[in-house]
């Protein structure tokens, strides 16, 4: 039995990379405040990466955070293209943790705004580790 939308702790990001990363200058490339991104609104960065994270704080369905995500950078599209020409790596990132079976579903005008940032969209999935070894009962 596949139950659908069981998802929980959703977030969704927009990450750019490239090593090394100047944090700062991706904030003031996409015209972005790293002080006050807005409630739910994460920004966390590394040596190699940036991202800007809109997380189960922001709202419970991912449909109202792919929809600001979209308002918020589609109008910075010629800003993400010229990190892109410096070398800089940009993706949409959609994470959340799953029971085994579950399924989450974007709509087609889910799908249709994600596309119009024209980037590609990662989707990871954390799951509860199983309590026995599912392969435990192999002779080894």
């Amino acid at each position: 039995m596949v139950v659908i939308d069981t998802w929980e702790s959703v977030n969704i990001s927009l990450v750019v990379m490239k090593e090394p990363l100047d944090a700062q200058m991706v904030c003031g490339v996409l015209r972005v405040d790293a002080a006050s991104p807005g409630a739910g609104v994460f920004i966390n960065s590394g040596s190699n990466w940036w991202a800007y994270t809109y997380s189960e704080e922001f709202s419970d369905g991912l449909e109202s955070k792919v929809a600001a995500l979209v308002d918020q950078f589609k109008p910075r599209l010629g800003a993400l293209e010229s990190l892109l020409g410096t070398g800089h790596v940009a993706q949409v990132a959609i994470a959340g943790s799953v029971r085994t079976g579950s399924q989450l579903l974007l709509s087609p005008g889910v799908t249709g705004r994600l596309a119009s940032l024209m980037m590609p969209v990662s989707v990871t999935s954390l799951t509860d580790a199983p309590e026995e070894d599912p392969l435990g009962w192999l002779d080894c």
